[in-house]
């Protein structure tokens, strides 16, 4: 790093004199090879060539800051607001609402804590762990710092370091596996903008993290540099000279600014100098409309601040621009300020952050809630099914066109699916996936999209008529009987009543018990209007034909229900003689834990089943030809079957509540408010119900 500050300050000074042989002043540099000799010069540009070194500066600054020392010009950045601001606008950029920063433990790297802390606050960024990594920390330290990070679960990393330690840090990184999916890197300046000079092992590391750092035009007068700064370091006296680096640029910059500065003043000797305002001769440098081969240097208070970052993607051998973040402008893909060379935009279709990996159950049965296999992706066209569909909608909602995702299929219980978010091997658990507590260990699940409870589904008998006596079970035999007597009571009371008026009430004996047994059923049958005589007689008949009136009508309804509509009667009477039965559930369901814990089933009673069909043919057995008396399982997929299948079964029982369907995130993961509000505005929406 000395030796390519030697070369670009000795080229400054040839160049701006080459170009300006009229000048009448001249600079003249003098090197100090110690930093305590830096107090005793006039002006100085320093360059920082190790973290040790980067601590020294900033020590060198609070001894001569600009109040002290107006002649000091500093090549660092100890103000960091500009860097934390475009640090936090990238990560809104891409919707990271929770960071970890990733920092190297000295001084300078300290510094930037409070700009970012604050800048992150402003735009409601969690920060959720601080990690510092010692200097000369060995493989083994990093690797217990990135343990740490992997236990809280942590997914997206900013990381605030020299190119030394971070070239060790991300080989590490990689071979711990925190660099594929599932995590997202963002790189500041102190490591961007030595990208290019760092070990190419390290590079392969670092493919897909997001670096930020201060933009410099592509121009032709930077393209001639860059050929010349090579042919010098490639000479023998030059060779222990890196790579030229934005730092470079930077100094090469400071000596034209004060080469035109020292002009525009004059010609003045070192006694004069000190006689006038300090502040004067530089005021021409300090203009922020300054421009050089590195772009437009705006220097507050002989501090550099750089007006335009870059973001970029690290792709390996070249690295692919992402968009630009201003001041006053914040990101944009496009820098108006930029020459007709500006860097190649990254598209929509060559994603800067991993894919998400969304782990479904593997189902054999009820594919119209999922029915998807491993490496779909959000645009396939097959029917999915209904809890696929949710979440496509939902992502939409929740995370428009920001990031992409595959689904991958995870065999065994719905339990083991949630655990597999818990270990970081996929990002979210999606499907029908039922709310129960024993799950919110391993995740933390939205708001449900779909309510649900446990319920019975039996086999049901038909009772239809089989005898000829079917026409007297309308009634009971008791109001048989009761019918019976009041007709004979009737018949009586009219005999009484008419014996002296009414003829037809006269005779034998044995027609006087035909007339009495037959009179009630012949006022109803064929009502005359002659048949009795006496009002009492047919105050007593009105009576009798009113009663007989109700009966007739309620025979009628009762004997028209038995005849038409078949009785469907249950084949378990309840829950406690069915525990002595064999019963089905659905296989990888909770419901298995609620039979066993709460209704107080044998495990060796229960049966797992996959499908519609399974159930069927189980239920079609019984319990007592190896199959099941009854299955227990959620009401949507009861009502799946009941929809298939619609005589001969019944959802019957107390229903058991449950929380429903949700989708599952790690836990404290801030995409879970994300993805409940989603939910909300989706299922409240025109589409849920023609969805369903």
């Amino acid at each position: 790093m000395g030796a390519m500050a030697n070369i670009c300050l000795s080229m400054a000074l040839s160049d701006f004199y080459a170009k300006h042989p009229s000048y009448e002043t001249r600079l003249s540099l003098q090197r100090w090879e110690s930093l305590g000799a830096v107090a005793a010069a006039p002006a100085v540009g320093y360059l920082p060539q190790t973290s040790a070194e980067a601590s020294c500066a900033i020590q060198l600054g609070d001894n001569h800051s600009p109040s002290y020392s107006p002649l000091l010009i500093r090549t660092t950045m100890p103000d960091f607001s500009r860097l934390a601001e475009a640090t936090v606008s990238t990560l809104e950029m891409f919707e990271w609402n929770k960071v970890t920063l990733i920092y190297e433990d000295m001084e300078f790297s300290n510094s930037i804590i409070p700009y970012l802390t604050d800048a992150l606050v402003n735009k409601d960024i969690q920060l959720s762990h601080k990690i510092a990594i010692p200097i000369f920390a060995e493989d083994f330290q990093i690797l217990d710092r990135l343990e740490v990070l992997m236990s809280s679960q942590s997914e997206v990393f900013v990381v605030h370091m020299s190119s030394n330690l971070a070239s060790r840090h991300f080989v590490v990184a990689n071979k711990e596996g925190m660099m594929g999916k599932g995590f997202a890197w963002l790189v500041t300046d102190g490591l961007s903008n030595f990208v290019d000079t760092m070990d190419p092992i390290a590079i392969d590391s670092m493919k897909g993290v997001i670096g930020l750092r201060p933009y410099v035009p592509k121009t032709r007068a930077l393209k001639n540099f860059r050929t010349i700064y090579k042919r010098i370091s490639s000479m023998k006296q030059n060779k222990a000279a890196t790579k030229l680096n934005l730092l470079g640029l930077w100094l090469y910059d400071i000596v034209w600014g004060l080469g035109m500065t020292v002009e525009r003043i004059g010609n003045v000797n070192s006694g004069f100098l000190k006689e006038m305002n300090d502040r004067t001769w530089l005021i021409g440098i300090l203009n922020p409309s300054f421009r050089g081969i590195s772009g437009v240097l705006d220097l507050v208070n002989r501090q550099f601040q750089p007006s335009v970052f870059e973001i970029f993607n690290i792709t390996g051998k070249r690295n692919r621009v992402i968009g630009y973040w201003t001041n006053d402008q914040g990101i944009s893909k496009n820098n108006n300020s930029t020459s007709r060379n500006t860097p190649r935009i990254l598209q929509a279709e060559e994603p800067t952050r991993a894919k998400w990996t969304i782990g479904v159950p593997s189902k054999k049965g009820f594919n119209e809630f999922v029915n998807i296999r491993s490496g779909n992706k959000s645009n396939d066209d097959e029917l999915p099914g209904f809890s696929i569909e949710v979440f496509r909608k939902v992502w939409d909602f929740a995370l428009p066109s920001t990031t992409s995702y595959e689904f991958v299929n995870i065999n065994g219980t719905y339990d083991d699916l949630c655990c597999q978010v818990k270990y970081q091997k996929i990002h979210a658990a999606v499907g029908d996936i039922s709310i129960v507590a024993s799950r919110t260990n391993c995740v933390d699940f939205t708001l449900p999209y779909l309510e649900t409870g446990v319920a019975m589904l039996i086999k049901v008998r038909h009772d239809g008529p089989k005898d000829m006596w079917i026409f007297l079970k309308p009634l009971s035999w008791d109001l048989w009987l009761v019918i019976i007597a009041i007709c004979i009571f009737i018949g009586i009371v009219v005999r009484v009543l008419e014996r002296r008026e009414n003829t037809e009430f006269n005779g034998s004996a044995r027609k006087k018990l035909s007339t009495i047994l037959m009179f009630p059923c012949q006022s109803v049958a064929i009502p005359q209007r002659d048949m009795v005589v006496t009002n009492g007689s047919r105050l007593v008949l009105v009576v009798w034909i009113f009663l007989a009136l109700i009966l007739m009508q309620s025979y009628t309804a009762n004997l028209s229900s038995i005849l038409t509509v078949n009785q469907l009667q249950p084949t378990i009477p309840s829950i406690k003689e069915l525990r002595k039965s064999y019963v089905g559930y659905q296989n990888h369901s909770f419901v298995k834990g609620f039979l066993i814990n709460q209704l107080g089933f044998q495990e060796s009673m229960l049966k797992p089943y996959c499908s519609v069909v399974d159930y069927q043919e189980a239920l079609s057995k019984g319990s007592e030809n190896e199959g099941v008396s009854a299955i227990f399982d959620e009401i949507p997929y009861i009502k799946l079957f009941l929809a298939q299948y619609t005589t001969g079964y019944l959802m019957v029982g107390p229903t058991y509540r449950t929380d429903g369907l949700g989708f599952a995130l790690p836990i404290g993961s801030p995409m879970v408010a994300n993805f409940s509000r989603a939910i909300l505005n989706f299922t409240q929406g025109k589409y849920m119900n023609s969805l369903e």
